[in-house]
């Protein structure tokens, strides 16, 4: 399995409790160190300043990295309680950052099995980059292609952006806040319905420690979370349960199955700070002691 990953990076200031640490963040980096541990070949071709150059590559574990440049680095702060890890309060630093389809980077990823593309803001990945990659097996999540900046705050407005670009997807990842919005609707099945109504192929719906919901083709899923042993930062979790489930199409030959490793995966990634660094073992050996 061949996956290419596509979107920026930042600089994450996480606060958990009374703790405050800087680290590397975005969907980018997350997604692409799951998937390199969990043995997939894996390229990532990630936005920022080159000013970060060498601490953005230090963070990448020996993964050789297609370096786009652009001006300024995207910036996050938030913020979780440990007694409530679902929640969290966000802020970011916005700067114009679009990632556009040139002739050289869509000749570069024509080579790959699957594309993810991820988005931290609504200028970052463009309708056309979809649209040139329509042939190929594309992957997306995560809020940003409706989050605006305002005020230092992230707000969420035209869910059209993403709605469109439905039909060129092989998969969606959404948590359920995010699937709310963009479906205007709140029973979780008509959530689904919505997305695969509106030319989407299968749509992953997570619910933090409540567990996630596939809905894959005209098929749904049920798949319980698993508890960490202990919670150190859920920060990142959303994109470890993307990347393992793409990993697990490839192990895998039932989606229920795909689901309950990408879980357990993301549950293992809960117990330390920044990406998941385990292995792909570790994921099948801890999913031994739940059957």
């Amino acid at each position: 399995m061949k996956v290419a990953v596509l979107g920026p990076v930042g600089k994450d200031y996480i606060k958990i409790d009374k703790h405050l640490e800087l680290q590397l963040g975005g969907c980018s980096y997350y997604i692409t160190n799951t998937l390199k541990n969990l043995g997939a070949e894996v390229t990532p071709f990630i936005a920022f300043d080159k000013k970060h150059k060498d601490w953005v590559e230090s963070n990448f574990q020996d993964i050789e990295i297609e370096h786009i440049n652009v001006k300024g680095t995207l910036e996050f702060h938030a913020e979780y309680s440990s007694d409530d890890p679902n929640t969290r309060t966000a802020k970011a630093k916005h700067s114009p950052i679009v990632i556009k389809p040139t002739k050289n980077l869509l000749a570069k990823l024509e080579r790959f099995d699957y594309i993810i593309i991820t988005s931290l803001f609504y200028d970052n990945t463009p309708r056309e980059l979809f649209l040139k990659l329509k042939h190929k097996n594309l992957v997306s999540g995560n809020f940003g292609m409706f989050s605006y900046p305002k005020n230092g705050e992230l707000i969420w407005k035209h869910p059209e952006n993403l709605v469109e670009v439905l039909p060129y997807l092989k998969y969606l990842f959404l948590d359920i806040n995010e699937a709310k919005f963009i479906s205007n609707k709140n029973d979780l099945k008509e959530m689904g319905k919505f997305f695969i109504d509106n030319g989407l192929e299968n749509m992953i719906i997570t619910d933090g420690s409540r567990g996630s919901h596939l809905f894959i083709k005209n098929s749904y899923y049920k798949i319980p979370a698993f508890s960490p042993k202990k919670l150190v930062d859920p920060t990142g979790a959303g994109d470890t349960y993307l990347a393992s489930y793409i990993r697990a199409l490839e192990l895998f030959d039932n989606p229920e199955e795909r689901g309950r490793f990408a879980a357990m995966t993301s549950t293992i990634s809960l117990e330390k700070r920044g990406a998941f660094d385990s292995s792909l073992k570790d994921v099948l050996d801890r999913l031994k002691t739940k059957n």
